[in-house]
């Protein structure tokens, strides 16, 4: 069973988040803790993520995205499809994490929210909420298009002896708001908890419809089970203000609407979405889902004619590292930004005309490569 099985609704990130701009976004992340961002780098020097194009890269002939608008979601201030990421210790406290189905729907429709709902929802939640989950992998991830088929070998997320499980979480520590509630906390033994659909009870007890305890220190590939279509693990690649000005030295995630993307696979994914077929809004692209995209040898960042230094940034990111994308989300090309980074700024917290407008013109030559 899935999320999008569970309610007559739009799929998990189809729906246009309404913004003060034309892109809808979704998602961003990176390890905090106690509010203050770290400026971690997640995964081994050999992973993906953190591995520079070689110059015996392909590239493709034509732009991979022409005409396609591009954002950073950071730019929602409400951060309502954010994956905020924290880092918590052994001083806070052990929770309990509980599986319930509805965990998706009801708060597509309104009747539950992420946080703060009233004694009486509480006690909604809790009586339809079960200790053990019932899957161990992604409900909204397959490797088939039409069918549930999950790959044949991954991090399957496994109940402990005595459900339910229990993951160290701080008072403060929130999902975002939106239908899809990503969290991912590291804990202190180095995993990363990843729930999808989360709701933080008043009891500090834990409520999702999905999770898995991926690893920071590994490849960062899809066999990690990330609570992502791509399975790619939800906080990687992500964007941090920092880095725009000491550089980013690492791929970035996108998410990318449903008009680029098609029913395969290109690693480092290990999946896509198990509706791309049958979505309101179907695949009907070229694209695979874990592609990367990058600005070819034959286009010089100078030659974009950028207006902004964090333009000049990620286009020189996107030379050296590139985008993978990690998920289906809205009608345009979205960066997945830390919604907590140590220093804030301004464009990437509010909509900018500037660096829009660069990133459209970042996104217009963009080309996949592999290697």
């Amino acid at each position: 069973m899935n999320a999008r099985t569970l309610a007559p609704s739009p799929s998990r990130r189809g729906v246009a988040a309404p913004l003060a701009c034309a892109v809808p976004f979704a998602c961003a992340a990176a390890i905090v803790a106690g509010g203050a961002a770290a400026a971690d780098r997640p995964f081994s020097s050999a992973s993906p993520w953190n591995t520079a194009i070689p110059s015996s890269a392909v590239y493709g002939s034509a732009p991979a995205a022409p005409g396609l608008l591009a954002g950073v979601d950071s730019w929602d201030a409400q951060n309502v499809w954010s994956i905020p990421f924290y880092r918590a210790t052994t001083a806070d406290a052990s929770r309990p994490l509980l599986y319930n189905p509805l965990a998706w729907y009801k708060v597509f429709t309104g009747e539950w929210r992420r946080a703060g709902n009233g004694a009486a929802v509480e006690a909604e939640i809790l009586a339809s909420s079960k200790t053990a989950f019932p899957y161990p992998g992604n409900v909204y991830s397959t490797t088939k298009a039409g069918a549930w088929t999950l790959p044949s070998s991954y991090n399957k997320t496994l109940n402990p002896a005595s459900p339910p499980a229990r993951f160290y979480v701080g008072a403060a520590m929130k999902p975002a708001t939106g239908a899809d509630g990503h969290m991912a906390v590291a804990q202190p033994n180095g995993s990363v908890l990843e729930t999808y659909a989360t709701i933080v009870l008043g009891s500090g007890q834990l409520v999702a419809l999905s999770y898995a305890v991926s690893s920071a220190t590994g490849l960062g590939d899809g066999w990690q089970n990330g609570q992502t279509a791509s399975m790619l693990p939800s906080y990687a690649g992500l964007l941090c203000d920092e880095e725009l000005a000491a550089g980013v030295r690492h791929a970035m995630a996108i998410s990318a609407p449903a008009s680029l993307l098609a029913t395969q696979i290109a690693y480092p994914a290990y999946a896509f979405d198990r509706d791309a077929t049958t979505n309101q809004q179907p695949y009907s692209g070229a694209l695979p889902m874990g592609a990367r995209l990058a600005l070819p040898p034959s286009v010089s960042v100078a030659s974009l004619k950028l207006a902004t230094a964090e333009g000049a940034a990620i286009a020189a990111a996107a030379k050296t590292y590139g985008f993978i994308i990690v998920d289906r989300g809205g009608s345009g090309a979205t960066i997945r930004v830390n919604p907590n980074c140590a220093a804030a700024n301004p464009v990437l917290r509010a909509w900018s005309y500037g660096l829009q407008n660069d990133l459209n013109a970042i996104f217009s030559r963009l080309t996949r490569v592999g290697w």
